[in-house]
């Protein structure tokens, strides 16, 4: 199934995070779209670029995967609600029995599985952006903003990407996705140092985690709770091959 890695700012936790590499999965994407409800097929078709297609459907087709591990249930049988904000959650007979969030960039995806408590995730693909400043200015709390402002362009880069991807795992962890106001809360822009400064309104219970993953991509976890750790997994980076071999090898 690939490598475990536990969060050293714990030793035991409910929260799994896998890792997925999709390079290998456009070789494969019969087996993917095979796993997708016709719902999930007619919401990739609606892409205009095929390579966003095809990530959305191993992306998805990912999700099942590891939420039939983690349930001991087929995956083709899963069954998907959306809350009323858009967040979506398992429905049917696992309905409340997980929570997850998924995220995917570039070559990477992020699937973010709790027990207990609502989580968000999100993995960015790296890339030169001029106007990051701009950016941070209209989007980002005043003490981010400041913190980016005092950083030399070679370190800007890396420090917004991880601002932003710690700014969106929270915004999913609360279920409020966009409408979530992303200057109303504040965290550490620090890369390799996820730091939650000030919550959002109505909120009072944080894990914020930065996530290594792939080179090129920043990435964050969030728990709605505190103390909260995680452990990383990763699917074999030809998972979409054989994905019958993820139920059967162990951690």
């Amino acid at each position: 199934m690939g490598s475990e890695t536990l969060d050293r700012t714990s030793t035991s936790s409910d929260v799994t995070v896998w890792d997925v590499d999709l390079t290998q999965a456009i070789d494969h994407r019969a087996t993917c779209r095979d796993l997708l409800s016709d719902d999930e097929i007619a919401r990739a078709a609606r892409f205009v670029r095929d390579v966003d297609r095809w990530r959305f459907e191993a992306s998805h087709a990912a999700l099942r995967l590891v939420l039939g591990e983690r349930l001991g249930s087929d995956p083709r049988g899963l069954v998907f609600g959306a809350a009323p904000s858009g967040k979506p959650h398992l429905a049917g007979e696992q309905a409340g029995s997980c929570r997850f969030s998924l995220s995917h960039s570039g070559s990477r995806a992020l699937i973010g599985l709790s027990s207990s408590a609502e989580i968000g995730v999100d993995v960015e693909e790296i890339r030169p952006m001029p106007d990051l400043l701009r950016i941070a200015r209209a989007h980002f709390a005043p003490r981010e903003i400041a913190a980016l402002e005092t950083l030399p362009p070679r370190d800007l880069i890396a420090a917004f990407f991880a601002c932003w991807t710690r700014k969106e795992a929270v915004a999913k962890a609360t279920g409020q996705g966009l409408s979530l106001r992303l200057d109303g809360f504040a965290v550490s822009v620090t890369p390799g140092t996820a730091t939650m400064l000030t919550m959002p309104e109505g909120t009072h219970a944080w894990s914020l985690h930065a996530l290594a993953t792939a080179p090129g991509h920043a990435a964050a976890v969030a728990v709605m709770a505190t103390g909260i750790a995680y452990v990383r997994r990763t699917l074999a980076p030809d998972w979409a091959a054989r994905p019958a071999a993820i139920s059967q090898q162990g951690p």
